[in-house]
């Protein structure tokens, strides 16, 4: 599903996470860097002075780069490399493992997560891998009831960080589809119509730009909820959304813009194939249409425009088609007005 201009930027939240993420490690990636090299600990201070860098490089660039993830997976690789080294390089008493904990609330806070179950299961494991060898290996005076204990709470922050992003990340698709889809219909509502416009424009080859708009209005409509009901209305609005869908190929959008006007959105079409399909469409309308046992006996009107020959931008395209829509309603209804 396209997304929205209004819920689109899911992107936005993890931007917003990421510059507070980034500033809270530049400021403690100073005091430790400083720290470090006072005691001696100078290999560590030089990593960590990178990993300085690198955020103060991210800050930079964030608020407008459109590789987001790419960019928050390079900072949490170097974010926890620099943690495992410290936790493989120093004393157990500095306590520099309990930096372990945040390992899964960022990943899945900044990754989402199928991305961010894959960083946890690593570098959890391996810290987990590097306490568990320091013990074994170099201090067996550390006690195991603390390398258990960092365990179980790693395991539970880890269980609540995954809980906590699999239900926000169901409820804002939750909301995207409420926001952009007709309930009635589900069709994509007039919220997305210019998300999907700027999209295809964007995305088609250009030898193949080219997009066609296919504004429909139900004739007479208005009959039909007066005489019948607004059930059988609903139904045949169904039915309506039903032919669209079957006529619609992989790459159409289909849309309801509230009423009985619906619009189709065609990427790479000729004039004269959008016009076949128009007709095809006003046909099955005319000829096929059934709700509920009752045959309808609907036309529709319909009007073409195409970008970029009738305008650039989409206000322009629609008005072009909505004005030749009302052209065809005015000519007697139940045709398509194209020029």
């Amino acid at each position: 599903m396209a997304t929205s201009k209004l819920w689109g930027n899911e992107l936005e939240f993890r931007r917003t996470v990421l510059r507070v993420v980034l500033l809270v490690i530049i400021v403690a990636g100073v005091t430790f860097t400083i720290n470090n090299w006072v005691v001696g600990h100078k290999i560590l201070a030089i990593v960590e002075l990178l990993v300085v860098i690198l955020s103060f490089i991210i800050l930079a660039i964030h608020r407008k780069t459109p590789n987001l993830t790419l960019w928050s997976s390079v900072f949490l690789c170097a974010l926890y490399t620099v943690i495992l080294f410290g936790i493989f390089s120093v004393s157990f008493t500095s306590a520099l493992y309990s930096w372990l904990f945040i390992v899964p609330v960022l990943s899945y806070l900044l990754l989402g997560t199928k991305l961010g179950s894959l960083y946890s299961v690593f570098y959890v494991s391996l810290g987990c891998g590097i306490l568990t060898y320091r013990h074994i290996m170099q201090h067996s005076d550390i006690p195991t009831i603390a390398i258990i204990n960092i365990g179980l709470t790693l395991i539970a922050i880890w269980a609540l960080s995954y809980t906590y992003e699999q239900k926000r990340a169901a409820m804002v698709k939750r909301l995207q589809e409420m926001a952009s889809l007709d309930p009635l219909t589900g069709l994509n509502n007039r919220l997305l119509l210019s998300s999907i416009f700027d999209m295809l424009c964007l995305s088609l080859p250009e030898q193949q730009k080219s997009v066609s708009m296919i504004l429909v209005d139900l004739d007479h409509f208005k009959k039909v909820n007066d005489e019948f009901g607004h059930s059988v209305g609903d139904a045949v609005l169904i039915e309506v959304s039903r032919i669209i869908n079957s006529m619609r190929r992989r790459n159409d959008w289909a849309f309801r813009f509230g009423g009985e006007e619906f619009c189709l959105l065609i990427p790479d079409v000729t004039p004269s194939q959008a016009n076949s399909i128009a007709e095809r469409l006003r046909y099955a309308v005319q000829h096929t249409l059934n709700a509920e046992g009752f045959t309808a006996n609907l036309t529709a009107s319909l009007g073409i425009a195409h970008w970029p020959d009738n305008g650039k931008e989409l206000s322009e395209i629609y008005k072009v088609a909505d004005e030749r829509l009302y052209q065809a309603k005015e000519q007697g209804r139940n045709q398509i007005i194209a020029e």
